[in-house]
């Protein structure tokens, strides 16, 4: 394991960092953000993808205004297969490195130290360059600063002894809850008969990074399904091993992007922090540790063949269901506001994770990262949540509870977490050049999460405090 003191020691002696991005996922929110905070920048990727960048390459300076775009390119960004060219051009800002696959970007490792190179994880990062479920390449062989934690990264690949099921658990907070079943010759067998909705996730049978989904109204109707999508070929036996099946949830899906700030944790937020503490019985650490968990933005997913299947009449959903399996790839994103009475909850959830993670797997989430919900409408008791009238968050326990009835307990608003990312979130390019609604309030000013991570490692620079960013 690659111990956080020995990247701390690395960039102390960082005087220029440059931002290191797998050139997928959000790489283009990063390094929108990178530029408008001044910051070098090296994005790496692969020939079959080399085309998003070269043909959206980002240039400029903080603030610069672009009308002859060509010559702003040809300016600024430096195109390579091989970082040693770097070395020996003066003065580049923004370079793109072309490799055969991602995962040859650790053989680069003693080039980027001398870069000054800090990686931004982001999904992409650990499923191509991680090298197994257990992320080993980036925990052991990945000798470079990581903005954020590196223990956590593994902690999305599910079924490893504690992936983030194991930590929202510890935390008290909502998420589907699994179904056991049996695996059977045709395939599956419930343990228990139950009459509500159901989803079973599986990894896919040919895609080795995707999963496969399906749908069912109860325990009898997924057996069903399941057996029909094998005589298909949509799923095999030897997926269901690692397969899931959990309650569905319904409600519409929100990425809730989170910011988790150490440099601003260190600080006095004045009476702000006092009266938190006071109110919600929290160490004045532990208040300052909530209020520099910085909510910025939401986006949703729209999802193939679904999204497609969701716009057709009921009369032909049925028909064409009778045919298809619906895929659900993720495709494009969307911005989105939440009510505002209801952020109440989301930040409690949030609150939990910030503190047990750091309780469980110190230091805990560092920058970017994401809360993946389904906001539902039941009783709280459902979820395992104690009804309560008090606003209250606690160390110990959340607390949820409507404001405007005499009951004991009645139904509400419920955020349920189906994924947790411990990174930079997926569905942020949707605001770029716009920035977050939330993040864009409090700043003041356009800021995404891709802006957000540019303006953290420039203040830490600007003070000298790099070590606490990196793992």
């Amino acid at each position: 394991m690659i111990e956080r003191e020995e990247m701390q020691e690395l960039v102390r002696e960082y005087r220029d960092p440059c931002l290191l991005i797998i050139g997928s996922h959000s790489a283009l929110d990063a390094w929108s953000g990178a530029r408008d905070y001044g910051l070098r920048t090296i994005i790496y990727t692969t020939k079959e993808r080399a085309i998003i960048y070269l043909q959206n390459a980002i240039a400029g300076k903080p603030n610069e205004q672009i009308e002859d775009l060509p010559a702003v390119v040809s300016r600024d960004v430096y195109v390579v297969s091989d970082l040693k060219d770097l070395k020996n051009k003066k003065d580049w800002q923004y370079a793109i490195l072309v490799l055969n696959r991602y995962d040859e970007i650790v053989k680069h490792v003693d080039e980027l130290v001398e870069l000054e190179a800090i990686q931004i994880p982001n999904r992409a990062f650990t499923v191509y360059v991680g090298g197994d479920d257990y992320c080993t390449k980036i925990e052991n062989d990945f000798k470079v600063p990581i903005f954020g934690s590196r223990k956590l990264l593994k902690i999305e690949n599910r079924g490893i002894e504690r992936d983030y099921y194991w930590f929202l658990e510890k935390a008290g907070i909502p998420y589907p809850k699994a179904i056991k079943f049996k695996i059977t010759g045709t395939g599956i067998s419930l343990e228990d008969r139950i009459d509500r909705p159901l989803i079973l996730k599986a990894p896919h049978p040919e895609r080795e990074f995707e999963r496969a989904f399906i749908f069912a109204a109860d325990s009898e109707d997924l057996e069903l399904k399941v057996e029909k999508a094998i005589e298909r070929g949509e799923l095999t036996l030897e997926c269901l091993k690692y397969a899931r099946v959990e309650e569905l949830i319904l409600g519409p899906h929100a990425n809730f992007n989170f910011f988790f700030s150490p440099l601003n944790e260190l600080k006095s937020w004045g009476s702000v922090e006092e009266f938190y503490a006071k109110l919600y019985k929290l160490t004045l650490a532990e208040a300052r540790t909530c209020l520099a968990n910085e909510f910025l933005s939401i986006d949703e997913r729209r999802e193939t063949i679904l999204d497609g299947l969701k716009r057709l009449p009921v009369d032909v959903q049925l028909k064409l269901l009778e045919k298809i399996t619906p895929s659900f790839e993720v495709t494009l994103h969307a911005l989105v506001s939440i009510r505002e009475s209801l952020l109440k909850d989301v930040l409690r959830c949030a609150n939990r994770l910030i503190l047990t993670l750091r309780e469980y797997e110190p230091p805990g989430i560092i920058g970017a990262w994401c809360l993946q919900t389904l906001i539902t409408w039941g009783l709280p008791s459902e979820y395992g949540l104690p009804a309560s009238l008090s606003p209250q968050v606690t160390v110990d326990k959340l607390s949820f509870g409507l404001y405007d009835t005499s009951k004991a307990e009645a139904p509400m608003h419920i955020p349920v977490t189906q994924d947790l990312a411990l990174r930079h979130g997926g569905g942020t390019n949707v605001h770029m050049g716009i920035g977050g609604q939330y993040g864009n309030v409090r700043y003041a000013k356009r800021l995404s999460l891709g802006g957000r991570i540019a303006l953290e490692v420039k203040k830490a620079v600007q003070i000298n405090s790099l070590p606490l960013l990196v793992t």
